[in-house]
């Protein structure tokens, strides 16, 4: 399994194969319409077909991938409407957990933000696109892991689980914002001074704006998944 990932110690196979699938979703490793082959996998993690098996299985429960038989799963295509409703939740979820950090958190938290944002930039104009994308979902899971609410955590991870294929589209389009603009700053400047409406505002925008984007390409998202 790949050791940047950090994966539960102590836990069961099943399970740690379960984290790293749910990662990997998250981080658009795989793409909407994907067949996800459990020996493919297996062999892939080095690990039997049992534990993949199980963690596909709970995946398809979570709603992250649908069953196509008792060898393979698929990511799903995202309708219109589906995929605004979880954008939208994403930004009521999201933006709590910014006002909530700005409350809580301390300047090095802020500097931890700043730091992740900067190695995604990097990464960006690099062309690293699945380090980009690694790191914008590290930068906004970080944001509700400061705002101390597991539960809420829990529930914008599973809206990723299932916006997360969808976002390796945005590696294709042109910037949204100029670099100096990009709403992460000032999240990372409502966290640092406290001020809890900046925060929020500014991690709604930031999501708002890029699930426009992506709601105008979802046709042709889906047309290439069906080819």
């Amino acid at each position: 399994m790949d050791a940047e990932i950090p994966l539960p110690g102590g836990d069961r196979i099943a399970a740690r194969v379960h984290h790293w699938l749910r990662l990997q979703l998250m981080r658009s490793r795989f793409r909407p319409g994907e067949k996800l082959k459990l020996r493919t996998l297996a062999e892939e993690l080095g690990v039997s077909p049992t534990p993949v098996r199980e963690a596909l299985g709970r995946l398809v429960s979570e709603g992250a991938l649908e069953q196509l038989d008792h060898r393979s799963a698929r990511v799903p295509l995202l309708s219109d409407e589906r995929l605004r409703e979880v954008c939208e939740l994403r930004a009521d979820l999201e933006g709590k957990a910014a006002a909530r950090a700005a409350e809580l958190a301390k300047p090095q938290d802020a500097d931890r933000l700043a730091a992740i944002h900067a190695r995604m930039s990097e990464a960006r104009v690099a062309g690293r696109s699945p380090e980009m994308l690694v790191e914008n979902e590290r930068f906004h899971m970080e944001v509700c892991t400061l705002a101390g609410m597991p539960v809420l955590l829990r529930l914008v991870e599973s809206l990723w689980l299932q916006c997360g294929p969808l976002n390796a589209a945005l590696t294709r389009m042109r910037f949204l914002h100029r670099p100096e603009e990009h709403p992460h700053h000032d999240v990372i400047r409502g966290i640092r001074e406290g001020d809890s409406a900046l925060a929020r505002l500014a991690i709604q925008r930031d999501i708002t704006v890029y699930a426009d984007a992506l709601i105008r390409r979802l046709p042709e998202i889906n047309v290439a998944a069906r080819e």
